[in-house]
């Protein structure tokens, strides 16, 4: 009887029915489907600009582009359709970092763009028509994603990759990939093509 106790507790602990295994796969399987159909295409990859009929511009695939690192999104605070924006990229912090870092780290929202504000007052007036923005030397997107909240299609040309990246993580953050479409291009009035050293 002293060891009676020592043989009920050493049974095996039983194992999850084959039912509740196959039950737990295809929820995982489900949710795994969910989050990567729920990511719309950001730019259709066949849609160009035709500048004329030598340039034609592709519009720039995100789908396709190296993903920014670290990717961290937080929202833009202060506006009447806020949105989430990227700061992709902190490298190594300097003595005195950007104001939203900063925010950032301390659990707040980042400061407005004094761009988004002002795009959003602009289009007030026009929301429900159908309206085209277009961001000529678009940054990192703060007008583009400004814009496409309120339902407005957006072109937003942007020549460096660096901020093309950044671009891209808001579309995805956002969910506008149908409203903003990119061009990795710079703007004249002269057709030609131009290096950035």
């Amino acid at each position: 009887m002293a060891n009676a106790w020592k043989r009920e507790n050493s049974k095996q602990p039983k194992l999850l029915s084959p039912i509740l295994l196959i039950l737990s796969l295809c929820l995982l399987l489900l949710l795994f489907l969910f989050f990567f159909s729920a990511r719309s295409p950001s730019n259709p990859p066949n849609s160009t600009l035709l500048v004329s009929p030598l340039y034609p511009i592709p519009s720039f695939n995100c789908l396709e582009s190296p993903q920014a690192h670290p990717v961290v999104a937080n929202i833009v605070e202060n506006l009447k359709y806020p949105f989430l924006y990227s700061l992709s990229d902190f490298g190594s912090l300097p003595d005195k970092p950007h104001k939203n870092i900063v925010r950032l780290l301390k659990g707040k929202p980042f400061r407005k763009p004094d761009i988004s504000a002002t795009i959003q007052q602009l289009l007030e007036g026009m929301k429900g028509r159908n309206g085209l923005v277009v961001d000529v030397g678009a940054n990192v997107g703060m007008a583009s994603f400004a814009a496409a909240v309120m339902g407005f299609k957006v072109l937003a040309f942007e020549p460096v990759i660096d901020n093309l990246k950044r671009i891209c993580d808001g579309i995805w953050f956002n969910r506008v990939g149908d409203l903003v479409t990119v061009f990795e291009a710079a703007v004249s009035d002269r057709i030609g093509q131009y290096y950035f050293l």
